[in-house]
């Protein structure tokens, strides 16, 4: 699309975009076999062109390898490289954070166990992951990626996994230096998280985060965060797999939409984005109905 990184930098910047820009974080491999397309780079950019999305956003992983729970695939510093070569889209690298990594290496539960039974060797292994990470993020700035979201499933439906006091003394030297790293490199810092992290939000701010990528509205109550932290903060958002995996919309859920909409529009620094990710080829009529909304309010 014609002027799609113009579009979303002046986004996260606050100022008028002439349109609501719009990207994914997750494309699954069921969307592509929709499409008629390879689940490759290739593939990606011309779906993502396809769709008239702005962001091209790549998982980034040593292990390049189809995530088994939501069917995405994962992509090489390598490619990311040739993605930054040959496309004229806002290039993101989505990198798993040192707590998502062990969470995937442990399992969820066996590390909130261990994190109250051996914090020190907790801690070890965290700052093993750290390195790792803080690795990728640096050649992902090499090869000029335009943001870089760093993804930490820190809560679940209800709450935060560990308490944020916790978050604040063992994971905050983390973010701040790779936030810090990400600046310096002129690049944005988004942060995702599934569940409800309302009350991370001054934390990550605090971190220098510019914004969250792909977070629940019926969790975290987007317009509530965008009247408290205003341009201090740009959402990627908008879309809960709700309305998504609905078989039809319903009058309230558009209704619903369509207010979100409205008031997200309204106060800038706002992408629209699924907080779940395109993993379902059945989503393909839908992402494009919700984009004609989209389109609709924005002219009207």
């Amino acid at each position: 699309m014609d002027h799609s990184i113009d579009t979303v930098k002046r986004a996260f910047e606050h100022r008028f975009t002439g349109r609501i820009p719009r990207g994914e974080i997750w494309l699954g491999t069921d969307l592509f076999k929709k499409a008629n397309l390879e689940d490759n780079l290739e593939g990606h950019i011309e779906l993502v062109k396809r769709l008239g999305q702005d962001f091209l956003c790549l998982p980034l992983s040593h292990d390049i390898s189809t995530n088994k729970a939501l069917g995405y695939r994962h992509f090489s510093l390598k490619e990311i490289e040739e993605a930054s070569r040959i496309s004229d889209l806002f290039l993101t690298a989505i990198i798993d954070g040192p707590f998502q990594r062990l969470a995937e290496k442990n399992g969820l539960m066996k590390i909130l166990t261990r994190w109250k039974r051996e914090r020190y060797e907790v801690a070890k292994e965290y700052e093993k992951e750290r390195a790792e990470v803080d690795i990728l993020i640096t050649r992902c700035l090499e090869l000029s990626v335009d943001s870089v979201i760093i993804a930490d499933d820190l809560a679940g439906e209800s709450s935060t996994f560990v308490d944020p006091r916790e978050i604040q003394d063992l994971f905050s030297s983390f973010y701040i230096q790779a936030v810090s790293k990400i600046h310096r490199g002129r690049s944005y810092a988004l942060f995702h998280s599934c569940g409800n992290i309302k009350g991370l939000v001054p934390q990550l701010l605090s971190f220098g985060f510019d914004g969250l990528a792909a977070i629940q509205h019926r969790t975290n109550d987007l317009i509530g965060l965008k009247e408290k932290y205003g341009s201090n903060l740009t959402l990627m958002a908008g879309i809960d797999a709700e309305i998504l995996e609905a078989g039809q919309i319903s009058l309230s859920g558009m209704k619903e939409f369509e207010r979100l909409l409205k008031s997200l529009v309204s106060q800038g620094g706002f992408i629209l984005c699924s907080s779940s990710g395109l993993f379902s080829g059945e989503f393909f009529e839908k992402i494009e109905e919700l984009y004609r909304i989209a389109d609709e309010l924005f002219r009207d």
